[in-house]
């Protein structure tokens, strides 16, 4: 630092010239006539011997430009041909910077250039039109060399305006990559509304490692600079679900082959619904099927209210519908001990094993096992759907109003009683069940407190 003040404060002959005063100024309009011109002028470049310093006398050496220019070569530029340049900086670039400038090199990530000395790469020493000096404006300089991140069908902002240091630190930074500030934090200053996102009570954990797990934060093919389209983004994660739709899936989810993917259903960021759903339960599902479960519907079906998963795989399933586990769409069924594994993955399958019971189904006459009769049947044994809705229903036990059977909405015409009921289906004529009193093929009371229309 001495030998630069000495510099900057020698008014007498140049010590760095061979002890002579320069005949002319540097930059004349013979010799470096376009330095020191621009809006922004390094302080240290007058006078120029802060930083060069002659190896031989005189120079400019104008005997040996008058021969070359004689011979038809280019104007010499303080070079003789013999002796090579007759001067040169008083230091290695880095060290001549580092004299006036804080060292570089003490944090975790060191730009190249930095580390190599090679400070005029992006600084111009003597003048520059630029502010800090720099060679080019920032968004040419950095593309100088990277000069990929803005090939993407979607730029992020910063990047498309070249304002590159708003990310990163261009020499030296604790972070890596040389960012500012070290993961979300730094998407938080221009993304703000973030912050109140992920003060909900389930955070993506791809969040612990910053946005750019999910984000390319200078561009992509995708919208929102996700690193992949749709549901790609999400199956380096989670492998399993990639492997459940390729290997073994006979039906998936539309919203995952969708644009949208994944986030069709979950939050990517935070939500305060378990496995970062958008909304609870059968609520998220009943936005898409919203002719599911009318109006006047208000008997749920339990795993409906459970939120569908228990029936559905909410992702891909080796079932049509995305069942979890089989069930015949067939209106008859020969019934064994492993057919609708599906509804027995809940309900107890002595309802359908004994002909009389006192205790496996509500629906009997005294202990007439009725589930039994209506499914153990080689040629007619029917299906749950025969009488049951699987989702909501205006009755009690989820009884159906009409089931569809050919062409035909049966109607079933059932009533509840106190204890049993009765049924006047198209399928067979009325009749009543009652499991105090047998009723003995009643018709339903609802049907005999009726009156006759008249003819």
């Amino acid at each position: 630092m001495v030998s630069l003040m000495s510099a900057l404060c020698f008014r007498g002959p140049s010590p760095v010239l061979g002890g002579q005063a320069p005949k002319n100024n540097c930059v004349t309009a013979q010799c470096h006539s376009g330095m020191l011109k621009t809006k922004h002028i390094h302080p240290a470049a007058e006078p120029c011997d802060t930083c060069h310093q002659a190896v031989s006398t005189p120079h400019p050496d104008k005997q040996e430009a008058e021969k070359k220019q004689a011979k038809g070569k280019k104007k010499a530029k303080g070079t003789d041909k013999k002796k090579g340049k007759n001067f040169k900086l008083t230091e290695s670039v880095l060290k001549l910077c580092y004299q006036c400038h804080a060292e570089f090199g003490t944090m975790k990530s060191l730009h190249p250039p930095v580390k190599d000395g090679m400070c005029t790469t992006c600084h111009d020493p003597h003048d520059s039109a630029q502010p800090k000096l720099l060679a080019r404006p920032v968004k040419d300089l950095c593309l100088s060399c990277h000069s990929a991140k803005t090939n993407h069908k979607y730029v992020h902002l910063p990047t498309a305006q070249g304002d590159c240091t708003s990310c990163h630190n261009p020499h030296q930074s604790a972070n890596a990559r040389l960012l500012v500030k070290d993961g979300a934090e730094l998407c938080f200053p221009c993304h703000s509304d973030m912050q109140d996102k992920i003060k909900k009570k389930v955070v993506h954990h791809a969040l612990d490692a910053g946005c750019t797990s999910c984000h390319d934060p200078h561009g992509s093919a995708s919208k929102k600079f996700l690193v992949a389209g749709g549901a790609a983004v999400c199956f380096p994660c989670h492998a399993e679900i990639e492997s459940k739709l390729t290997a073994s899936a006979k039906s998936s989810h539309a919203p995952i082959k969708s644009e949208q993917g994944c986030a069709s259903c979950h939050s990517p960021h935070a939500s305060d619904e378990p496995k970062l759903l958008l909304k609870a339960g059968k609520n998220l599902c009943l936005d898409c099927h919203k002719d599911l479960i009318k109006k006047a519907q208000t008997v749920f079906h339990g795993p409906v209210r459970d939120g569908c998963t228990p029936c559905h795989d909410p992702h891909g399933a080796p079932n049509e519908k995305l069942l979890i586990k089989p069930y015949s769409a067939e209106f008859y069924v020969t019934y064994n001990d492993n057919e609708f594994p599906l509804c027995f993955s809940c309900h107890n399958r002595d309802l359908l094993r004994f002909p009389t019971t006192s205790y496996a189904t509500g629906f009997r006459d005294g202990d007439k096992n009725l589930h039994f009769l209506h499914v153990n049947r080689k040629d007619r044994g029917k299906r749950c759907k025969a009488c049951h809705m699987v989702h909501a229903s205006e009755n009690p036990k989820l009884i159906a109003d009409r089931v569809p059977f050919g062409k035909w909405n049966l109607p079933l015409k059932f009533v509840k009683t106190e204890n049993g009921g009765g049924c006047s289906p198209g399928c067979h004529k009325p009749y009543a069940y009652d499991r105090k009193n047998p009723a003995k093929g009643a018709p339903p009371a609802a049907d005999k407190a009726k009156p006759k229309k008249k003819k």
